[in-house]
């Protein structure tokens, strides 16, 4: 969880970056995140990749550029279980209530 909590901080929250792709794979869903400068180039992106994937709703990769990320991304460790979801939030009744959200039993995270 420590892990979690300083990339949240690192790029706070992913508050106005971008939701770049999901791709479901056979065993898990990778979400990837991109970090963008002033002028809109990429900084950094992020792949979180979610195994053990027990409730899910995802949007298309073609309206995730849509996506108002005024709020940034809830990620969350509840009860042995991973919470993504688009928006503000603390608890997983935040990520079962958000328009994007992924609950899985374990995540990996590799940035770049």
């Amino acid at each position: 969880m420590k892990e979690i909590e300083e990339l949240l901080q690192k790029y706070n929250y992913f508050k106005y970056e971008q939701l770049r792709s999901i791709k479901q794979l056979a065993d898990a869903i990778v979400v990837t995140l991109v970090v963008l400068d002033d002028e809109g180039e990429d900084v950094a992106s992020v792949d979180i990749t979610f195994q053990g994937v027990s409730a899910s709703r995802i949007l298309d990769n073609s309206v995730l550029s849509l996506m108002d990320m005024g709020f940034g991304i809830t990620l969350i460790k509840e009860k042995d279980l991973y919470g993504f979801a688009l928006g503000s939030g603390s608890t997983m009744l935040h990520v079962h209530n958000a328009p994007l959200y992924i609950v899985a039993s374990d995540i990996k995270i590799q940035e770049y």
